[in-house]
């Protein structure tokens, strides 16, 4: 299966953006702080089944990533 990314990064200006990039969907999400754009990333990322959160440098550079893997709900983990 697919995994989705959630990119989290700082524009020029100064404004937070959240973009997602799926199999089946692409957006991008402002925000006027850090903290919000996190919350947002983490609550998306934990409702999907497979997905990564990356912090994005001015430059581009990935400063930090995490993967979300939620198991299947009919699927005992131990």
């Amino acid at each position: 299966m697919p995994r989705t990314e959630l990119s989290v990064a700082q524009t020029r200006d100064g404004v937070w953006t959240v973009n997602e990039r799926g199999p089946s969907r692409v957006a991008i999400a402002y925000f006027p702080s850090k903290w919000g754009a996190m919350k947002h990333a983490v609550r998306v990322a934990r409702a999907k089944r497979r997905c990564r959160v990356a912090v994005l440098a001015p430059d581009g550079a990935v400063r930090l990533s995490r993967d979300y893997d939620t198991p299947e709900p009919d699927v005992e983990t131990p």
